[in-house]
């Protein structure tokens, strides 16, 4: 009896761990990442490499008809017009933030060649 008793236990230990995990919340995920990394310490960790930069594309866009949005155009010529001003913007932003990384990182390098010189 004790035997059967015993094997019951164990029959009902194996079905509590098949039993779904519910996460609730992005602790809970966080938890079940460590968990799932700590049963196996001497595994290698793959971190991803950072993404390449997204640039303004090299091949140049010519724009041959040069336009405004204002009256007198075709109801077919706002949206060219829309299109080509969304690219304009995409690419002034793009350079605007080009500059500021770049001069924040000259400000970086130059803090650095100061405070060698202080030490």
């Amino acid at each position: 009896m004790n035997k059967d008793m015993f094997e019951q236990k164990k029959e009902n230990c194996d079905s509590d761990e098949k039993k779904p995990i519910i996460i609730r919340s992005s602790t809970d995920l966080q938890r079940l990442k460590l968990e799932k990394l700590m049963q196996n310490p001497d595994k290698p960790v793959i971190i991803p490499e950072k993404p390449k930069e997204r640039g303004i594309p090299v091949v140049p866009d010519f724009v041959r008809n040069v336009m405004g949005s204002s009256a007198g155009a075709g109801s077919g010529e706002f949206h060219v017009y829309r299109h080509l001003r969304r690219k304009e913007y995409a690419r002034q932003k793009y350079m605007k933030e080009k500059a500021d990384k770049e001069k924040l990182e000259e400000e970086y390098h130059a803090k650095l060649e100061e405070n060698k010189k202080k030490s």
